[in-house]
């Protein structure tokens, strides 16, 4: 009795295990399911999101132009710069305005259009063999009433055809209250000017530049003329420098003079508005005497020409404050130039001395003379600008150091390929440091293109326990590359494209342009 008792109950124990098996696969198999049906839901929807992404991307690329036709997308301002930027940046040789621009029109009727309809690319107007009377006809037009920029070049002439050069500059003389600047590349200057002034005994223009071979006569600027209204002149010419004074409302003076055997000339004038003065060239037939050249308000003088010193001892000018010197040959001496000048340049607040291919003396004493010289002549300079030849003369600290001089400096700049300059210019900033003068802000161009970017960021990081270094723009301190690697020059134009455009330019130079066409 008791054994079947026990039978029964380990059976009943059998199912009960086995029913639970059942149960748990039975449930493994619902919720795989379940899954499965997640997983085609999840997978529907992802070849929907799938195919919907594909038909946008498609669309948008439809709509977006391809990178060749980029170009034609642009707003038509920054297109109209674009072009303006090459008319000004032409081939050697090449009139852009006669050649380049027609070439650029004939792209697509867009770029015809902006052409033909923007004033800013017609007001420049040469008078000159190549542009014939209905192409000047047709700047004038078009440049409606913006300021213009007249040239007038007669060397392009083989002949001088004064009537065809009559032709041409009547038609800018007619609307020359619009006249901006005035080019003259002749030696005919003064026809020009009287032609210019003939009805009008004025000028009406702001800026005057004068180019020829120095071999007229020089030219004078008549008092007759009313020259008030031009604040900027450029000469490159024979001119009698006592007659600027005629031009009372001058701003901008920038005087090249040809060494051509001129006669002894005293120079004595006035300019009191002058603010910039720029005189290089030959000076040796010119006699300057202590403060004859008045310049009240001269702000920035550029000197390079023969005989310095009396020029430097004619200028009188209270307000100067930037002084720019490049020596005219390698035998100038500068303790002879700025020695005993101490006390005439006192308000001159930056100083640029600028390299001849051996400016310095071999002897250490004439270094030295020269820079004390310069330092004593300009105490109160607070930015210099220097070459990497005058670092041992102006820094060695081993002997009496001219630098020591400008107490007032702030900033250091240097130019120039540096070798043992360097250790010379880091002990002289060292030592400043130790004595507790004001950090300076130092900046080194051109460091040895043998180094790498990297070396050469390393010898910038060196000074920087001394002064605060300015680390010229892009210098990469990870790349290995040498800068010497580097394509600096602009790249030619390959001989197909320059062939090509040569041909044009002379099949067409005398052709009457299209853009004349109805004007």
């Amino acid at each position: 009795m008791s054994m079947s008792t026990s039978f029964d109950l380990s059976r009943g124990s059998g199912e009960a295990s086995t029913l639970t098996e059942r149960d748990e696969r039975s449930l493994g198999r619902a919720e795989l399911d379940q899954l499965r049906e997640k997983e085609r839901d999840i997978l529907d929807q992802l070849h929907h999101i799938r195919t919907v992404t594909a038909t946008r991307r498609d669309q948008i690329r439809a709509s977006c132009p391809t990178s060749a036709d980029l170009i034609s997308h642009l707003p038509a301002e920054v297109l109209l710069l674009i072009i303006e930027l090459v008319l000004q940046s032409p081939l050697v040789g090449c009139d852009p305005h006669h050649h380049i621009k027609r070439e650029l029109a004939s792209l697509s009727r867009r770029w015809r259009n902006l052409i033909l309809n923007s004033p800013s690319l017609w007001n420049r107007i040469r008078i000159c063999e190549p542009w014939d009377v209905p192409f000047v006809k047709a700047h004038v037009a078009r440049s409606a009433e913006c300021p213009l920029d007249v040239e007038i070049c007669m060397k392009d002439w083989d002949d001088c055809d004064w009537s065809a050069i009559n032709d041409r500059l009547i038609v800018v003389i007619r609307c020359r209250h619009r006249w901006r600047s005035l080019v003259l590349r002749t030696t005919e200057k003064d026809l020009i000017i009287s032609c210019i002034t003939f009805a009008w005994w004025f000028i009406p223009f702001k800026r005057l530049t004068i180019i020829d071979d120095g071999l007229s006569d020089p030219f004078r600027f008549s008092p007759n003329v009313d020259w008030s209204s031009v604040d900027y002149l450029e000469l490159q010419t024979r001119v009698n420098l006592n007659c600027l004074s005629n031009l009372s409302g001058l701003k901008t003076l920038l005087v090249r003079i040809p060494h051509v055997g001129s006669p002894p000339t005293h120079v004595a004038f006035s300019l009191l508005k002058l603010k910039t003065l720029s005189l290089s060239g030959y000076t040796g037939d010119l006699h300057f005497c202590l403060e004859t050249l008045h310049f009240p308000l001269l702000d920035s003088l550029s000197v390079n020409v023969t005989h310095a010193r009396e020029l430097m001892e004619a200028i009188a000018a209270p307000t100067l404050r930037h002084v720019c010197y490049t020596p005219y040959s390698c035998d100038n001496d500068m303790s002879s130039i700025f020695g005993n000048l101490s006390s005439k340049f006192l308000s001159v607040e930056r100083l640029s001395l600028c390299d001849y291919t051996e400016l310095w003396q071999t002897a250490r004493n004439t270094n030295v003379k020269s820079a004390q010289a310069v330092s004593k002549a300009f105490p109160n300079a607070r930015h210099v600008e220097l070459h990497a030849r005058h670092v041992e003369a102006f820094f060695d600290t081993e002997a009496t150091c001219p630098a020591d001089g400008w107490e007032h400096l702030q900033v250091l700049k240097i130019q120039g390929l540096f070798g043992d300059e360097i250790s010379t210019l880091k002990e002289w900033l060292r030592r400043r440091n130790l004595e507790g003068k004001p950090v300076l802000d130092v900046t080194m161009i051109d460091i040895p293109s043998i180094f790498s970017d990297s070396r050469r960021f390393a010898i910038y990081e060196s000074f920087r326990p001394y002064c605060n270094v300015v680390v010229p723009l892009g210098l990469d301190p990870t790349s290995s590359l040498s800068s010497s690697d580097i394509p600096w020059e602009r790249l030619p134009y390959s001989s197909a494209s320059q062939a090509s455009s040569t041909l044009w330019a002379d099949d067409d130079s005398k052709r009457r342009c299209e853009f004349c066409i109805g004007t």
